[in-house]
């Protein structure tokens, strides 16, 4: 039997390899009552976290070859900038202060806050920077809740010459994935004006996004 599964060309190219599927398990977030005598040290942890991602990005930043084009540093550059908005930072301790809350929870309410700014934008490119926030978030919220490295950020983990199957990917995600050799990528979520899809065809990876039910078939 054959079949088609169709998305959106971001990139040209034509990438043939066998499939990996990497799964980025969702991990929840819920909201926990921090006592006031522990509301400067939770503060402190979220700065902590962020601090911790600063330099993840960094070192991603410096895996990129100096001959590259200056604008794929660019992409990791925006989402340092963005560890740096006081609109995700430090607004993320206020709520900690006001609500008594966690970090984690206090990230995903500026998050959705954020979000939904974005989504009300007329323009269509403004509205996938939403993405670039989720990036960031969750890069943070994952150092808090000490989730597991993804496999392909570990050292001496390569993917050369596969396909790489997944739900998304970020800036930094693509950059590595160029550095370990990939023949493709397709993703299950993601539109053509996303920063990723921007990058990935600066990178010259051949990548299709959008291709909703790929989990079901590969």
């Amino acid at each position: 039997m054959t079949f088609t599964l169709h998305g959106i060309g971001v990139s040209r190219g034509v990438g043939i390899g066998r499939a990996h599927i990497i799964e980025h398990a969702d991990f929840q977030i819920r909201e926990i009552l921090v006592p006031r005598s522990e509301i400067e040290a939770e503060i402190q942890r979220l700065r902590g976290a962020v601090q911790t991602a600063k330099q993840d990005l960094r070192a991603v930043r410096e895996q990129i070859p100096t001959t590259t084009a200056p604008d794929i540093a660019n992409f990791i550059d925006t989402h340092l900038l963005m560890l740096e908005d006081a609109a995700i930072t430090f607004d993320s301790e206020r709520l900690i202060e006001a609500r008594g809350c966690n970090a984690e929870w206090a990230l995903k309410m500026r998050r959705d806050a954020l979000v939904k700014v974005f989504d009300e934008m007329d323009d269509p490119y403004l509205r996938t920077r939403k993405d670039d926030v989720d990036h960031v978030v969750t890069r943070i919220q994952r150092i808090l809740a000490n989730h597991e490295q993804k496999k392909y950020e570990m050292d001496g983990n390569h993917l050369a010459d596969i396909v790489v199957v997944t739900d998304e990917l970020s800036p930094a995600d693509a950059i590595l994935m160029k550095k370990n050799g990939v023949a493709a990528f397709v993703t299950r979520y993601g539109g053509a004006t996303s920063h990723m899809s921007i990058l990935v065809r600066s990178l010259g990876i051949p990548g299709i996004v959008g291709v909703h039910g790929i989990h079901q078939y590969i």
